[in-house]
């Protein structure tokens, strides 16, 4: 089981970015992940997995996030 349900606040400090390639020669570079994942109607999240269960996160940001829509550039905030 995981945490659900708990409000984040702006500024927050969620933890640290660190070179997860495992070689300093070629980092991944710094990057976030995350998945707006459908609930089954009974308070459960479905499987994120499968595509099919998640939301495309654009709206929520106001970013181009989608490959779909922006598939030529890195969206960024000024």
């Amino acid at each position: 089981m995981g945490t659900s349900e708990v409000y984040v606040e702006a500024g927050t400090f969620l933890g640290y970015q660190g070179n997860y390639s495992g070689d300093p020669n070629a980092p991944v570079g710094i990057h976030l992940h995350i998945s707006i994942v459908e609930d089954d109607g009974f308070g459960n999240f479905k499987n994120e997995l499968d595509i099919n269960n998640t939301y495309d996160p654009t709206p929520y940001f106001g970013l181009p996030l989608n490959a779909n829509v922006n598939s030529d550039a890195i969206p960024y905030c000024e």
